[in-house]
């Protein structure tokens, strides 16, 4: 039976390898006084676990995805002996604002904090040591992380980045795109959802958007043995897990609220962003279509029904506030409630793919392929792969 997180057994009796290189068997050593007591629970792992999975496959680490990728995506939560790896469009800004505030005794919800916020910062400067170095003194901490299926992931970076009102990746990614597959560079906001599985197949992994190297290559869970490897499809139950393991199980924010809590936090994120964007977007599309586009997003993320219309007029698109616009979402959340917006979830996300050509859909699981072996997701799901082609992707279209 498969959960949704991984706890590893053997954690420090891995063999050194050239795959594994230099990590050390931890010694024992007395707990400080200062940290939480964390039980290792052995033998609580998956029945086919990450280390199995990455003894089964044979994996070996290539070295085309530079160090600092792996380094820059560690966050020491230092008052509970913790590590967690970051890993973009996993939940990561719900997971920094969380530490930040476990480590420093804000009982606050994490929530508090915006994206973008200066003060949420979380960070040790691990480039300055080797890597070996490095490995040892994650493996020394309660390490965790979260993986996503790949399609779910490149699905939702294209529509927080680039179908959504977002300038800054439209001119730092969308520009090339649209120049490379149209030998005429748009302003990057009209780039397809083909066009990016296009990028991701034929540009190498060493020059490709940070939101869509591999989870393998960001963590390294053939070579650091995760005590825990959560999963965004378990993302509720997994962070109360990862809570206790931690010690941290007295946090009082994560509630029975939290649901609702965590949609609120990203109507207001969604929000907030096409304001902030919205003066730098006008050279792309008028306010309205972008006003249409975050209206989409939020019917495609299954939190408004996709039967609730956009209402605002062109006029009122000019000059919304961020008050009005949060409070005609969350009033037509609440319409919404009575609806299987699951299904309706789930109906955009085989919709996006169906545009996709089979030939196409297969090099892209050859991308992603040691991802789908590690952390046991479906490599060629019938919902995608048997679905007839429709290369309209009417979803995107406002």
């Amino acid at each position: 039976m498969e959960y949704g997180y991984t706890l590893k057994e053997n954690k420090h009796n891995l063999k050194r390898s050239v795959d594994n290189p230099g990590l050390p068997k931890k010694k024992g050593k007395q707990r400080t006084k200062d940290k939480p007591a964390i039980s290792r629970q052995k033998g609580r792992f998956l029945q086919q676990g990450v280390t199995e999975r990455c003894s089964k496959i044979k994996y070996r680490y290539n070295g085309k995805i530079p160090n600092r990728i792996f380094t820059n995506s560690l966050l020491p939560l230092q008052k509970y002996n913790v590590t967690f790896c970051r890993v973009t469009k996993c939940a990561s800004t719900f997971w920094t604002r969380l530490l930040v505030c476990l480590e420093k005794g804000l009982w606050k919800p994490p929530y508090v904090f915006k994206p973008n916020d200066a003060s949420v910062q979380l960070r040790d400067n691990f480039n300055r040591f080797p890597i070996r170095k490095i490995y040892k003194r994650v493996n020394g901490t309660k390490n965790f992380m979260f993986s996503r299926n790949p399609y779910s992931r490149i699905f939702s970076f294209y529509v927080d980045k680039l179908f959504s009102p977002n300038p800054y990746h439209w001119n730092s990614l969308g520009v090339g795109i649209t120049k490379r597959s149209r030998e005429k560079a748009t302003c990057g906001h009209d780039v397809t959802f083909n066009e990016l599985v296009d990028y991701i197949i034929y540009t190498p992994s060493t020059a490709r958007d940070f939101h869509t190297i591999p989870i393998n290559d960001i963590c390294r869970p053939c070579i650091i043995p995760y005590d825990i490897i959560g999963k965004m499809e378990n993302f509720e139950n997994d962070v109360s897990n990862i809570l206790k393991e931690i010690g941290a199980e007295s946090y009082p924010y994560f509630s029975e609220n939290f649901r609702k809590e965590y949609t609120a936090d990203t109507i207001y994120d969604i929000a907030q962003a096409y304001i902030s964007f919205r003066q730098n977007s006008d050279k792309c599309i008028d306010r309205q279509t972008g006003l249409k586009r975050v209206w989409r997003v939020l019917q495609i993320r299954g939190i408004i029904s996709e039967s609730l219309q956009m209402p605002f007029s062109s006029n009122e698109s000019q000059t919304i506030t961020l008050s009005k616009l949060l409070n005609t979402i969350l009033k037509a959340r609440d319409e919404s409630l009575n609806e299987d917006l699951r299904v309706q979830k789930a109906t955009f996300f085989k919709e996006a793919y169906s545009g996709v050509p089979l030939d196409k859909m297969i090099k892209l699981q050859k991308v992603y392929k040691e991802d789908f072996q590690i952390f046991n997701y479906e490599s060629f799901p019938k919902n995608l792969f048997t679905v007839k082609r429709n290369t309209s992707n009417e979803i995107f279209i406002v």
